[in-house]
């Protein structure tokens, strides 16, 4: 008898369990858009336009260290070919010039990073900003539940997206609204 009781206890468990577990889950309806924020900058004419101006700016501050470095170099050579026929006194002297100037120079190469990621940000903040709006006022526009980033798809994604339609994706109206804008 007590095995009995103990048996249709345990199936009693069971079934409650079982049906605890077998309600059906809600899924949420919406619709869900993908959109390469890279893509979109490599197409997109106001952002290349920015840039160029960025690669400008790398231009100006390489040419400015390439001519710092030939200076430098020219030193070197210097101190190399005349400090057998100087003072100990000129030698030291020119050592410590050379080794002074290689510390400016590891400064201005610091400024002229500064000075480029100053650029950059400069210029593609107010970019980024139009674009975030953008694709704000599209998810709402067009009921959107979930816009995801897409830089890659496959295995190798770095975003979490395997796999996603083509259809899906709505980088061309994100690249025209934002040279509509900001054109």
């Amino acid at each position: 008898m007590k095995r009995r009781s103990l048996h249709a206890m345990m199936v009693v468990a069971l079934l409650i369990t079982l049906g605890l577990s077998v309600q059906p889950v809600a899924a949420a309806e919406g619709k869900i858009a993908v959109v390469s924020i890279q893509d979109v900058l490599d197409r997109s004419s106001v952002a290349r336009q920015a840039r160029r101006q960025v690669e400008e700016e790398v231009k100006k501050q390489r040419q400015k260290l390439q001519q710092e470095q030939a200076a430098l170099t020219e030193m070197q050579q210097e101190i190399e070919t005349k400090s057998s026929v100087w003072s100990e006194q000129v030698k030291e002297e020119r050592q410590r010039e050379l080794q002074r100037r290689y510390r400016d120079f590891e400064e201005l190469n610091e400024d002229a990073k500064a000075a480029v990621e100053r650029k950059e940000q400069e210029l593609m903040e107010p970019i980024l900003e139009e674009l975030d709006a953008i694709l704000t006022e599209l998810g709402k526009k067009n009921g959107y539940s979930l816009i995801m980033e897409n830089s890659t798809k496959g295995l190798r994604s770095r975003t979490g997206l395997i796999y996603s339609d083509e259809n899906l994706d709505i980088g061309d109206q994100v690249v025209e609204e934002l040279n509509k804008r900001l054109e």
